[in-house]
């Protein structure tokens, strides 16, 4: 085996699907956590050209595939970063759709968050487990989310972006797919 630095763009780009074995946990960030990488992202984004970050490392394993569908992988370690990268792209997609902005908020949903032109499950790039999954999906459908904590963290990465603009989104989509993984 070997680990390498890479982009989380190029870990989700294409068509792929990470799936969250079901003996993981469920997701289990909270405040503190959401707080701390909020403030990471935010001074990131202040400086002119956002330097990457590395958030921690990430283990996936190829699982069986039908030539037709899209390609997937058990995510092994690295779940509760994923998860929350996936519920900040949404609350930027989000919210620059309250701004009608194109194509950003397209752009997002298309090549970031979903497989598009897939059905069923194969549509999300990530499938939490069972006890996650219903709040995460609506979610990346752009619905709202029942109580859990996968819907607090996208409440409070929303809530911190309501007074954000155009500039600010795209700069902080860019520092979120430009950050580093192993």
């Amino acid at each position: 085996m070997k680990a390498s630095e890479t982009k989380l763009q190029r870990i989700i780009e294409g068509q792929n699907q990470f799936v969250v074995p079901l003996y993981q946990r469920p997701y289990s960030w909270e405040a503190k956590q959401w707080s701390v990488l909020w403030d990471d992202l935010c001074e990131l984004c202040q400086e002119e050209n956002p330097r990457t970050h590395f958030i921690g490392s990430i283990v996936t394993y190829p699982t069986q595939s039908v030539p037709e569908g899209v390609t997937k992988y058990l995510l092994i370690d690295g779940q509760q970063r994923m998860t929350t990268a996936f519920l900040l792209l949404a609350a930027i997609r989000d919210r620059a759709k309250d701004l009608q902005l194109e194509p950003l908020a397209p752009e997002i949903e298309q090549t970031l968050l979903l497989n598009m032109f897939k059905q069923g499950n194969e549509t999300y790039k990530l499938l939490p487990t069972q006890a996650d999954r219903n709040a995460f999906i609506r979610i990346m459908l752009g619905q709202p989310a029942e109580d859990g904590l996968i819907a607090s963290a996208y409440r409070y990465f929303a809530k911190n972006m309501r007074a954000s603009d155009a500039a600010f989104l795209e700069k902080l989509k860019r520092t979120i797919v430009n950050h580093e993984f192993a």
